[in-house]
Protein backbone atom coordinates (compact mmCIF):
# COMPACT_ATOMS: atom_id res chain seq x y z
CA UNK A 1 0.00 0.00 0.00
CA UNK A 2 2.52 2.51 0.79
CA UNK A 3 5.23 2.08 -2.09
CA UNK A 4 1.61 2.55 -4.22
CA UNK A 5 0.82 5.94 -2.93
CA UNK A 6 1.71 7.73 -5.58
CA UNK A 7 1.81 5.32 -8.77
CA UNK A 8 -0.10 6.44 -11.56
CA UNK A 9 -1.42 3.24 -14.15
CA UNK A 10 1.54 1.66 -15.78
CA UNK A 11 4.41 3.41 -13.65
CA UNK A 12 6.98 1.78 -11.40
CA UNK A 13 7.48 1.98 -7.44
CA UNK A 14 9.65 4.26 -6.09
CA UNK A 15 12.67 2.46 -5.81
CA UNK A 16 13.94 4.22 -2.41
CA UNK A 17 10.55 4.09 -0.79
CA UNK A 18 10.11 0.58 -1.50
CA UNK A 19 13.73 -0.19 0.13
CA UNK A 20 12.75 2.32 2.66
CA UNK A 21 9.68 0.19 3.24
CA UNK A 22 11.28 -3.03 3.08
CA UNK A 23 14.47 -2.37 5.75
CA UNK A 24 11.88 -0.95 8.12
CA UNK A 25 11.47 -2.33 11.24
CA UNK A 26 7.82 -3.38 12.78
CA UNK A 27 7.56 0.01 14.61
CA UNK A 28 8.86 2.17 12.16
CA UNK A 29 6.14 0.77 9.63
CA UNK A 30 3.24 1.61 12.04
CA UNK A 31 5.05 5.04 11.79
CA UNK A 32 5.08 5.01 7.67
CA UNK A 33 1.12 3.68 8.11
CA UNK A 34 0.23 7.22 10.13
CA UNK A 35 1.77 9.75 7.81
CA UNK A 36 -0.12 7.70 4.75
CA UNK A 37 -3.26 8.28 6.57
CA UNK A 38 -2.50 11.58 7.72
CA UNK A 39 -1.81 12.25 3.73
CA UNK A 40 -4.49 10.47 2.76
CA UNK A 41 -6.54 13.03 5.07
CA UNK A 42 -4.95 16.39 3.87
CA UNK A 43 -5.84 15.42 0.30
CA UNK A 44 -9.56 14.22 1.80
CA UNK A 45 -8.55 10.59 -0.42
CA UNK A 46 -11.19 8.85 1.01
CA UNK A 47 -10.45 5.42 -0.12
CA UNK A 48 -6.73 5.43 0.85
CA UNK A 49 -7.34 7.01 4.33
CA UNK A 50 -9.68 3.93 5.55
CA UNK A 51 -7.14 1.71 3.70
CA UNK A 52 -4.42 3.20 6.28
CA UNK A 53 -6.79 3.28 9.27
CA UNK A 54 -7.61 -0.34 8.53
CA UNK A 55 -4.13 -1.15 7.84
CA UNK A 56 -3.47 -0.02 11.73
CA UNK A 57 -6.56 -2.24 12.99
CA UNK A 58 -5.10 -5.15 10.96
CA UNK A 59 -1.83 -4.57 12.87
CA UNK A 60 -3.02 -4.88 16.23
CA UNK A 61 -1.61 -7.25 18.05
CA UNK A 62 -4.91 -8.71 20.53
CA UNK A 63 -2.74 -10.89 22.54
CA UNK A 64 -0.90 -8.19 23.70
CA UNK A 65 -4.09 -7.75 26.50
CA UNK A 66 -6.02 -4.48 26.71
CA UNK A 67 -3.81 -1.90 24.79
CA UNK A 68 -4.73 -3.71 21.91
CA UNK A 69 -8.46 -3.11 22.36
CA UNK A 70 -7.82 0.68 23.21
CA UNK A 71 -6.45 1.06 20.04
CA UNK A 72 -9.29 -0.81 18.18
CA UNK A 73 -11.54 1.70 20.11
CA UNK A 74 -9.94 5.18 19.16
CA UNK A 75 -8.81 3.64 15.34
CA UNK A 76 -12.81 2.77 15.21
CA UNK A 77 -13.14 6.52 16.12
CA UNK A 78 -11.06 7.46 13.47
CA UNK A 79 -13.16 5.32 11.25
CA UNK A 80 -16.50 6.92 12.22
CA UNK A 81 -15.01 10.61 11.37
CA UNK A 82 -13.85 9.26 7.90
CA UNK A 83 -17.06 7.74 7.50
CA UNK A 84 -18.61 11.44 8.13
CA UNK A 85 -15.57 13.22 5.71
CA UNK A 86 -14.34 14.84 8.80
CA UNK A 87 -10.71 14.12 7.49
CA UNK A 88 -10.09 17.28 9.91
CA UNK A 89 -10.78 15.51 13.00
CA UNK A 90 -9.04 12.19 11.64
CA UNK A 91 -6.14 14.07 10.47
CA UNK A 92 -5.42 15.70 14.64
CA UNK A 93 -5.95 12.39 15.83
CA UNK A 94 -3.67 10.54 13.54
CA UNK A 95 -0.83 13.41 14.01
CA UNK A 96 -1.61 12.92 18.10
CA UNK A 97 -1.02 8.90 17.41
CA UNK A 98 2.10 9.53 15.23
CA UNK A 99 3.58 11.74 17.50
CA UNK A 100 3.07 9.08 20.64
CA UNK A 101 4.22 6.21 18.96
CA UNK A 102 7.26 7.92 17.70
CA UNK A 103 8.21 9.20 21.00
CA UNK A 104 7.50 6.11 22.16
CA UNK A 105 9.31 3.75 20.09
CA UNK A 106 12.02 6.73 19.77
CA UNK A 107 11.80 7.44 15.98
CA UNK A 108 12.51 10.10 14.27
Amino acid sequence: MLANQNMTPGSQPNPYLVQKIMTASPEELISYIYEAAIRACIQEDHTRALEAVQQLINALNFDAGDISSTFYQVYSGILDHLYKRDYDTAKEILIDLRKTWSEAMNIR
